[in-house]
């Protein structure tokens, strides 16, 4: 489940959940897309838990809790 908010600069990003590879004791992430502007690589923030707490968060979080989790994420390699 992803969802679609807009940062204080006024660019769209979508939320969604990612398991680490199965099998490696990776951390699940929250992965941000830039909708609006396809040349700004995707970034990540890593969420303790497994990926249905990872989904949760996206899902309970509203826009401002999104903005937040984006200002920590780091750029995807």
């Amino acid at each position: 489940m992803s969802r679609t908010f807009t940062d204080e600069s006024l660019m769209t990003w979508e939320a969604y959940p990612s398991s680490g590879e199965w099998g490696l004791p990776l951390e699940p992430a929250i992965v941000f897309n830039p909708v609006s502007d396809p040349s700004v690589r995707p970034r990540y923030v890593e969420v303790p838990g497994d990926e249905a707490d990872a989904e949760g968060l996206v899902l309970r979080s509203d826009e401002d809790g999104l903005r937040e989790l984006l200002r920590q994420s780091k750029p995807l390699d």
